[in-house]
Parts: structure tokens; sequence; C-alpha cells
């Protein structure tokens, strides 16, 4: 693995550690990111941005994070 490689594994993983802080100060979930929280919110008719965050992460990103937190709450 090339040290850019490197610098990005490690740049996405704070990211996601800042957005499941962010989410958690604002009263989520623990271990439930940003992003899966506002597609639960979407499936439950609430307010959110998940039309904003997908067309910055890619398309799907709201519900892959919350299929991704849904799995692993599990264990």
């Amino acid at each position: 693995m090339t040290p850019v490689m490197k610098m990005a594994k490690y740049l996405s993983k704070v990211l996601t550690s800042l957005s499941v802080l962010l989410n958690v100060l604002l009263g989520g979930d623990n271990n439930q990111t940003f992003s899966a929280r506002n597609w639960h919110w979407k499936r439950q008719n609430k307010p959110n941005i998940v039309w904003l965050i997908d067309s910055i992460l890619g398309d799907n990103h709201c519900l892959e994070c919350w299929v991704y937190w849904k799995v692993r709450k599990k264990w």
C-alpha cells in the first residue's frame, strides 16, 4: 500500500469518527454516523438532509451507512 493510500484510509477513519461524534453530540445512537441517522429520519418521514449528504458523498451513501450500522448493531 502506498503512502497516499495509507493517508486516504487514515483520513476516512478520522472523518467517520467525527461523523459518529457529531451524531452522538446531537443525541444520536452510539456508533451511528450522522449519515445513517439521516436515513433513519427519512424512513420515519422526519426532516432530513439525505439529499444533501448523498449529493456530496455519492448516491445511496446514507442508505449504505444505515445498513452497515444496522448489521453491526446486532453483533
